[in-house]
């Protein structure tokens, strides 16, 4: 067992800068705050299993390496790239391998559901948050039209003859998703012993949550239409929501608990005393790859430190000329108008363009080098605060503009509301997937070129979404080719 916790501590402790990326997501954002659980939970795992692995004969099995290698330059390729989810997947699955070289396949295979358990610790999910906006908008716009209320919809925002609602982000339900499903799912491994009713009720962990966050978001609009918007209008309507999600996963485990499984013959607590032995040097085999895996960690950390990134320099964008009917007016934008926000570029390029009445802005994030704290793929980089800011997302969609892909965002506050395109310019391509963005940077790193932007139009959505997009497709169209003109000449300017 001490063999077994020093080498699955020693993977994390040897890549200390990703393990520290992970558990910074874990303090900073509560849908992933369950991270800190999961080690505790693994490592509970293995010890009920004590006696049954005492008795397992442990030796070095170097097939291991055939999968180590691979991941290693899989963790090295997303480090390069600052890619934290797949650092963090690959070192998280590199816990495994290493007691898999170390102890052998058939001890690894005994502790398979611990093991693989440790990925719920890496923070996923944030891409599942604009179609569960989406579905909980639908679900509770039907069940209100059923209770006869009448209501009126535009995107993720409905109004009730009491006052006017909004499914922002908090209200997704991916949160409830996330601790649904490692509860399910350690819940399924300790209570049934079938796989069959271990699948099956994962499935459901997984099922009734997102069901259970529509009639949550519903109720709580019940209770402030009845009440006159009296209650469950602010940050109450969370705590409901958190006391609701409470009652739903106890209900759930009690249904479930109706089928659990008795506990085999042959309890490991009861278990005959151990008589595996542990290979010493198949251990020593093990520390000896956590070592390499450190001198290869600290290294790439090293060879990547750099300053910390500090708020670059704000230029107006000068487009050299202008399209027919077009000007581009001097001056600051409005305080009142939408800025997206940008994360410590090396370079900031704002301009505020207009053609008879239809007025568009150009914001650009430029970043010359791509370092920890100023990328220009990054989740920093955001058209809006969802917890904090003024600005609240109603409707997001990916297009294809000729070989381009863009990200199309509607946006609304209580003053107006704006429609966002947005992309990631890297070379002389615009791509709305960070993913794949984050693949054409590493095909451009090979050629030594490491400079990305991050680039926006917006314009007011002050008519029907096909002539505001036909405005703003437009005015991309036209832009676009000078945004590239105007940062190839700031790369040849920068050293």
């Amino acid at each position: 067992l001490l063999a077994l916790v020093l080498l699955i501590a020693g993977v994390p402790l040897a890549l200390w800068s990703t393990t520290a990326a992970m558990i910074d997501v874990w303090i900073v954002n509560e849908t992933f705050t369950h991270g800190f659980l999961i080690l505790p939970i693994s490592l509970w795992l293995i010890w009920q299993q004590r006696h049954s692995l005492g008795q397992i004969n442990t030796t070095r099995d170097f097939r291991a390496l055939l999968i180590l290698t691979p991941l290693v330059l899989v963790w090295l390729l997303a480090a390069i790239l600052n890619i934290a989810v797949i650092q963090q997947l690959a070192m998280v699955a590199l816990i495994p391998v290493v007691i898999w070289l170390a102890l052998g396949f058939e001890l690894t295979w005994a502790l398979a559901f611990p093991l693989a358990y440790l990925f719920f610790s890496v923070p996923l999910g944030q891409s599942l948050i604009p179609p569960m906006m989406e579905f909980t908008a639908d679900f509770t716009v039907y069940l209100i039209q059923l209770s006869g209320i009448p209501v009126f919809r535009d995107g993720l925002y409905f109004q009730l003859p009491t006052g006017s609602w909004a499914v922002v982000e908090e209200c997704s339900g991916v949160r409830y998703l996330i601790a649904s499903a490692a509860l399910g799912t350690i819940y399924a491994y300790t209570t049934y012993q079938s796989t069959t009713k271990r699948l099956t009720f994962v499935v459901i962990s997984l099922v009734v949550p997102i069901l259970a966050n529509g009639l949550r978001a519903y109720g709580i609009v019940m209770i402030g239409h009845f009440s006159g918007m009296q209650y469950a209008v602010g940050a109450d309507h969370l705590l409901y929501g958190w006391v609701f999600f409470g009652i739903v996963i106890f209900a759930l485990f009690s249904v479930g608990g109706i089928w659990a499984d008795p506990i085999p013959d042959g309890n490991p607590e009861k278990a005959s005393e151990e008589t595996g032995f542990l290979a010493r040097d198949g251990f020593a085999i093990g520390i000896s790859a956590i070592a390499l895996l450190a001198f290869v960690g600290y290294g790439t950390d090293a060879v990547k430190a750099t300053p910390s990134a500090d708020a670059g320099v704000t230029l107006d964008l000068k487009f050299n000329a202008m399209p027919p009917g077009w000007i581009q007016l001097a001056g600051t934008r409005d305080q009142n108008a939408w800025r997206p926000e940008q994360n410590n570029p090396d370079v900031t390029f704002s301009a505020h363009l207009q053609r008879e009445s239809t007025q568009v802005y150009v914001d650009i994030a430029y970043y010359r080098t791509q370092r920890e704290g100023a990328e220009a793929i990054s989740s920093l980089n955001r058209l809006s605060d969802p917890y904090e800011g003024d600005w609240k997302l109603t409707a997001q969609r990916r297009l294809d503009v000729g070989e381009e892909s863009i990200l199309e965002t509607e946006l609304t506050r209580q003053s107006g509301k704006v429609l966002v395109w947005s992309a990631f310019l890297v070379g002389r391509t615009y791509e709305s997937s960070s993913l794949f963005a984050k693949l054409l940077q590493a095909r451009q790193f090979v050629f030594g070129n490491q400079s990305a932007s991050w680039v926006t139009i917006a314009t007011p959505f002050d008519d029907s979404l096909e002539s505001v997009r036909e405005r703003i497709e437009s005015s991309w169209t036209l832009l676009t080719p000078k945004i590239i003109e105007r940062i190839d000449e700031l790369d040849g300017q920068l050293p």
